[in-house]
């Protein structure tokens, strides 16, 4: 039954869509880890129009379905994923920035936004210069850096629920957020949003963004495939130093192993394993909440069975 509503649902978005339907497409190829299975289905829309012809087709299907954004806080389990994945990474990454607000399309990257508001002398988008992956995942996630988050600056958003095809409008205050998570509906496909802006010098934007990629330089392992942060800071402390102080940095599994350059990263030094990432980040947990009495939380998401 699988099967066949998987096989019907890839015939009707390869006959009615102008987007690219891939089948058993290996996820590894789309996150930075550069590991996983592959998911049954991986549809890239050509553009928004696109999209809103699938939706129905998608929820009359009734099969899982995963909005991946530039794969930069996402671990793919081994046994991939059962079901599709949506990528706006190469049909909706429009950005227009006006006078006082850009409207930036879900997949648009960070940090090609973070430049463009840079180059047209606005200023609020900085902090991410440094910051991997989407504006979509970006809001999911609430991801800031250097005292910046993505979700303080968001006017509004506009996305669609993906079970019902309805259109949704939220404005900021009716988004529920915190460090690292925004409170949305399961089922929202963020598929645009505009971001609050202010007028500023484009070269004195330029030397703040500088300082920030000078410092994520030094301080983070950009040679090799990661993840971004694994944990999330617990209340009060940083993550990456309590896993160094517990004596974490450097330890491995297969060829995954914690920084040496900031112990709150993962890197994939040639592995082809998740499973060997899941169980360092559980052997991290064990070992710190040994040392510090502390239970470390996930940051970076996992997809699949």
């Amino acid at each position: 039954m699988y099967d066949a509503r998987r096989d019907l649902l890839a015939r009707e978005i390869q006959s009615q869509c102008r987007g690219k339907l891939k089948r058993d497409e290996p996820l590894a190829k789309h996150t930075t880890f550069g590991l996983g299975g592959a998911a049954d289905l991986f549809f890239s829309p050509a553009d928004l129009g696109d999209l809103a012809i699938a939706v129905p087709l998608i929820k009359d299907a009734g099969l899982p379905i995963f909005p991946l954004g530039g794969g930069t806080n996402t671990l793919v389990r081994d046994s991939g994923f059962r079901g599709l994945v949506i990528s706006l990474t190469t049909g909706a990454r429009r950005i227009e920035i006006g006078d006082d607000e850009g409207v930036i399309q879900a997949g648009a990257s960070t940090q090609v936004v973070s430049r463009q508001c840079q180059r047209a002398g606005k200023t609020g988008l900085e902090f991410g210069c440094g910051i991997p992956g989407t504006i979509g995942g970006a809001i999911w996630g609430n991801a800031g850096a250097w005292g910046g988050e993505t979700m303080d600056c968001v006017n509004w958003l506009r996305g669609i629920d993906l079970r019902t095809s309805r259109e949704i409008y939220l404005e900021q205050s009716d988004i529920s957020f915190g460090y690292r998570h925004t409170d949305l509906p399961d089922d929202l496909l963020i598929v645009e949003a505009g971001f609050r802006l202010a007028e500023g010098d484009p070269k004195t934007i330029a030397a703040e963004m500088d300082r920030m990629l000078s410092e994520r330089k030094s301080t983070q392992p950009l040679s090799n495939r990661s993840s971004g942060c694994i944990f999330k800071n617990p209340p009060g402390h940083s993550a990456g130093a309590l896993i160094d102080s517990a004596g974490c940095k450097g330890m491995a599994i297969g060829a995954v192993k914690v920084s040496d350059v900031h112990a709150n990263f993962m890197v994939n030094l040639g592995g082809h394993s998740t499973e060997d990432v899941l169980a360092l980040i559980a052997r991290v947990q064990k070992r710190v909440f040994q040392v510090h009495k502390i239970e470390l939380e996930t940051e970076v998401g996992i997809l699949g069975e």
